[in-house]
């Protein structure tokens, strides 16, 4: 159990460091500071017969992540095909 929490950890941290060079000036941020800036967020999930939609509510640092977000157009296999879209929510 001990080595699966380290290995868990160690995945999330890095995670968190390559969204944080994605999004440009924020590369300086601790994990922490990533997750509550733009991880930790509500919204909608729609699914059409072309794509899945994320509508993320609205904060501060959406816009950024947003643009690095939406620079990757892939088709998923496994999703039947569709593509997954991020956008904001017209609500807080």
């Amino acid at each position: 159990k001990v080595d699966f929490d380290l290995v868990m950890t160690i995945l999330a941290h890095n995670l968190y460091r390559l969204l944080a060079l994605e999004l440009g000036r924020y590369q300086h941020l601790a994990d922490q500071s990533v997750f509550d800036r733009f991880i930790y967020n509500a919204g909608a999930i729609t699914i059409s017969m072309n794509d899945i939609r994320v509508s993320l509510k609205k904060k501060r640092d959406l816009p950024q992540l947003l643009m690095a977000l939406n620079d990757y157009k892939f088709e998923y296999p496994w999703l039947f095909q569709k593509r997954l879209v991020f956008d904001g929510a017209s609500y807080t």
